[in-house]
């Protein structure tokens, strides 16, 4: 899970540090720097698993890519080509690769005493500065271990492609060693080409000062596996579906193959889709839900939606349906333990809808252990998730396993102030016109309204 997220200079954000939960929703008014956030994310997540490894920031724009960042000026604060991008992550170590060992004392000049420790979390930072190309300008990982040692590596930009790296020797010290791009230097990858490959160590260091250089490489590319995300403009229904025989393991950004999951269920166990078709029914969208193949060989389906007991193709039902279906197929078949990114999971839902989905994310992110960092409109969605709390029925719905912020646009950079929910679900701190302006609408609308009956009333 993702304990923490900080920027610096990235698109609206001067800076940001911002602590996340199981549930995290972000809120604000337009172009306050909301899908900036989840994006952040993104770009680390395509650059690492990029074709070309050794780009420095993939800016997007391909067919297989999350975002479209256009150029360093498009990204940079300001359009600043002087200043750095930075960003910042604190992450629990993965829990099938917590163990690792680490030398704690020195033996003899190359010898040292290792222990086994537990890792808690990792630390990760990176910059990136532009000067005439983009480099890296510092990288760095920390591990927080369950005893005294806290292993790190360090990697920062001196000057004319020239690079130091630090890492810890035992007893408090640390060794340092400079090199310059073009070296041919024993790196498995090269340490200045990409986000992810600082614990990519020289093999002589990685042996003598006993840093596993696959540790961090492990637990990095476990935690770009576990983010998903399905971005606010998801595919229109077809009246038919080509099935091809595959089983997608993760969920397109728009939605598009999430009735090929449903599908390959239908051929198989049928889970999924009864889970799906269930939490459809739960949102009070559709009495039943399901896929029926169209032709003998099973290769060509259609998606049927049964309303007041009539049967329907998706195409001729009300839209919100089909734009919640990838939502809620992804909350029931990502992988337990995954990070589900979600851009306005609520658009096209009646308001009872987008309560009962609130509902949905409260029991995914429980039962299946998801964590769920989600950029929204709606106040309905909020509302349900104080009341879960009130109500105190769920020991996971409380203010420690959700938080809330709201962002604004400020003439110095987007500004972020977190909404302060209580153990009764009330909003301590209801910020400025936080989800428009209700109260204010209402007590102005009393006030016309008893304005103009004793204006009737005195022409009578």
């Amino acid at each position: 899970m993702l304990r923490r997220i900080g920027l610096q200079n990235f698109k609206c954000w001067r800076e940001l540090d911002v602590e996340l939960a199981p549930i995290t929703l972000f809120f604000g008014v337009n172009s306050s720097g909301k899908s900036s956030l989840l994006q952040s994310l993104l770009m680390l997540k395509q650059t690492a698993q990029a074709f070309d490894p050794g780009l420095h920031i993939n800016f997007g724009g391909g067919p297989r890519d999350f975002a479209d960042f256009g150029s360093y000026e498009d990204l940079v604060f300001s359009r600043d080509l002087g200043s750095s991008i930075g960003l910042g992550m604190c992450w629990d170590a993965s829990q099938n690769r917590r163990a690792a060992w680490f030398p704690i004392r020195k033996r003899s000049e190359d010898s040292y005493e290792y222990e086994r420790f537990k890792t808690t979390t990792i630390d990760y930072n990176i910059s990136w500065r532009y000067s005439k190309t983009i480099r890296i300008e510092e990288l760095s990982y920390e591990a927080k271990l369950e005893g005294p040692i806290r292993p790190y590596v360090r990697l920062k930009y001196l000057d004319k492609d020239r690079y130091s790296i630090e890492i810890p020797e035992p007893e408090d010290r640390s060794v340092q060693r400079s090199f310059r791009d073009s070296e041919d230097v024993p790196w498995q990858h090269s340490v200045v080409r990409s986000p992810a490959s600082c614990y990519e160590l020289p093999k002589e260091i990685d042996f003598k000062y006993g840093i596993r250089g696959a540790f961090f490489s492990r637990q990095f590319e476990s935690l770009m596996n576990e983010i998903h995300y399905l971005g606010p403009l998801r595919r229109h229904p077809q009246r038919h579906y080509l099935w091809t025989g595959g089983k997608p393991q993760v969920i397109d950004p728009d939605g598009g193959n999430a009735i090929e999951s449903l599908i390959a269920s239908e051929q198989t166990d049928r889970s999924l889709l009864s889970k799906v078709a269930g939490q459809l029914k739960r949102l009070e969208l559709v009495d039943s839900f399901n896929v029926k193949p169209i032709d003998s060989s099973k290769r060509l389906y259609e998606i049927k939606a049964r309303i007041t007991n009539i049967d329907s193709s998706l195409v001729d039902v009300g839209f919100g349906v089909s734009q919640v279906l990838p939502v809620v197929t992804l909350l029931m078949s990502a992988p337990v333990g995954s990070i589900i990114l979600l851009e306005q999971p609520e658009l096209h839902l009646h308001p009872n809808a987008q309560a009962t989905l609130a509902d949905l994310m409260l029991f995914a992110a429980e039962s299946r252990n998801l964590q769920l960092i989600v950029e929204s409109h709606s106040e309905n969605i909020l509302r349900r998730i104080q009341r879960r709390i009130a109500e105190a029925e769920s020991k996971f719905a409380a203010p420690d396993n959700v938080r809330a912020y709201f962002c604004v646009p400020t003439d110095t950079g987007s500004d972020i102030s977190e909404v302060e929910l209580d153990r009764f679900g009330q909003i301590a701190n209801w910020p400025d016109k936080f989800l428009g302006d209700i109260s204010g609408d209402l007590h102005t609308m009393a006030k016309a309204a008893i304005r103009r009956r004793r204006q009737e009333l005195a022409s009578e």
